[in-house]
C-alpha cells in the first residue's frame, strides 16, 4: 500500500517528514493540500480515519479541551486549512506524523 503525505511546504516538519520519505527511498504520494485545497469529504475521511484523538488535529489550542464534532471539525479545517496539524499521513489509516520520525514507527506497525 502506497504512502501518501499531506503536505505544507511551509511546514519544517512536513518538509522533514518528506525528506525522510525520499532519503529513504520510500515511494509516497504528496498532497499539497494548501496549493490544492481539501474538499470537507476529505477532512472528514481523515477525521473518521484518524488513529489519533480528534483534540490533535488542530494546531490552535483554543480547541485543546473542547468536544468538537466531526462536522465542525471539518468546517473549521475547510475554511482554515493552515490550523490542521501537519504533516498528515495516510497509510491504512491517517496519522499525524509529529515529530517527523514517527514515519518508521508508522511504516513497521503496518508492515
Amino acid at each position: 500500500m502506497q504512502i501518501t503525505l499531506y503536505h505544507n511546504k511551509n511546514c519544517s516538519k512536513s518538509r522533514m517528514c518528506k525528506k525522510l520519505l525520499e532519503d529513504n527511498k520510500i515511494e509516497f504520494k504528496v498532497i499539497d493540500y494548501l496549493k490544492n485545497p481539501l474538499t470537507k469529504t476529505d477532512i472528514r475521511k481523515i477525521l473518521n480515519n484518524l488513529d489519533e484523538d480528534l483534540s490533535e488535529i488542530l494546531r490552535n489550542n483554543k480547541f485543546k479541551n473542547q468536544k468538537i464534532s466531526v462536522s465542525k471539525l471539518a468546517d473549521i479545517i475547510f475554511k482554515n486549512p493552515n490550523l490542521m496539524q501537519r504533516p498528515i499521513v495516510f497509510l491504512k489509516k491517517f496519522y499525524i506524523c509529529r515529530p517527523p520520525e514517527k514515519i518508521f514507527e508508522i511504516l513497521d506497525r503496518n508492515n
